[in-house]
């Protein structure tokens, strides 16, 4: 009985945050595009108190921007680990990276879209 406890013990869970926010340092360090999409995220959040944005407004941005940090991770955990898995050229490890890619790129779209919508009649049409 003593042993089904132990995967849920509060140290061990703290240990996983411990992982998870190492796991974004690095992202943080090592990945130009996903420091690139931190300054997008905190200019919007900046730009959201400024212009007092509405709830929903808000919850669309947080999501948008929620996947784009998502998919940017995701996106380097696919290329990481296809470069530990095949060393070599291989045309499908290319297909598999360019569609990591392209989840980035439609996810930052999303976002574009929706900052657009959300700050562009406050920003350039008053």
């Amino acid at each position: 009985m003593r042993n089904i406890f132990k995967s849920h013990h509060p140290i061990r869970h703290a240990k996983s945050f411990k992982h998870a926010f190492e796991g974004i340092w690095h992202a943080l360090l090592n990945e130009p595009n996903f420091r690139v999409q931190i300054v997008i995220v905190i200019i919007a959040c900046f730009l959201g108190v400024y212009y007092k944005i509405s709830n929903l407004e808000w919850g669309l941005l947080t999501i948008s921007m929620g996947l784009l940090l998502t998919a940017e991770i995701v996106n380097t955990v696919v290329e990481e680990f296809m470069d530990i898995l095949i060393k070599e050229y291989h045309q499908g490890v290319k297909i598999i990276k360019d569609m990591s890619a392209g989840f980035v790129l439609i996810s930052a779209s999303v976002t574009l879209i929706i900052l657009y919508l959300v700050f562009a009649q406050r920003m350039f049409f008053q």
